[in-house]
């Protein structure tokens, strides 16, 4: 059975570019984990400058995971992606970032810390209000 995609000259193509290498992307740095849920996190940023902020964020954030202990990583970024919103004259757009968990506890009890105190104050430092943050989340079935 094949499938046919029709072309819509109306709607233009997205175009993602991959800005950070996550755990999806690099077997060695899964190693043998099983994720058991997974979290889907958008960033609209209205220009260049707060996408170059949250992207520098990440950057940080994942660098500081990376020297963590093995035995402490319960949860791990995916790759991170980068969409340009083509008619936006700042350059902006969104980001997109994955977390895979890896720990049913751990995954119960953080999960929402998205929305808690210190993640409401990171984004407003990089210039992203709440209201274009959004989280999903999905498990794993057995």
């Amino acid at each position: 059975m094949s499938t046919l995609t029709m072309y819509d000259p109306a709607v233009e193509p997205v175009t993602r570019v991959r800005v950070l290498v996550g755990e999806d992307g690099d077997d060695e740095r899964r190693g043998d984990k099983k994720a058991i849920a997974f979290s889907d996190c958008r960033y609209y940023c209205p220009d260049e400058a707060t996408v170059r902020r949250v992207i520098e964020s990440l950057r940080d954030s994942d660098e500081r995971l990376r020297a963590r202990p093995e035995e402490t990583m319960l949860w791990d970024w995916q790759n991170t992606y980068w969409e340009a919103e083509s008619d936006n004259p700042n350059g902006g757009g969104t980001v997109l970032l994955g977390v895979a968990w890896y720990d049913e506890e751990f995954y119960t009890d953080r999960k929402d810390a998205w929305l808690g105190t210190m993640h409401t104050r990171i984004y407003q430092k990089l210039g992203v209000p709440m209201e274009d943050v959004t989280v999903t989340h999905w498990r794993l079935d057995a």
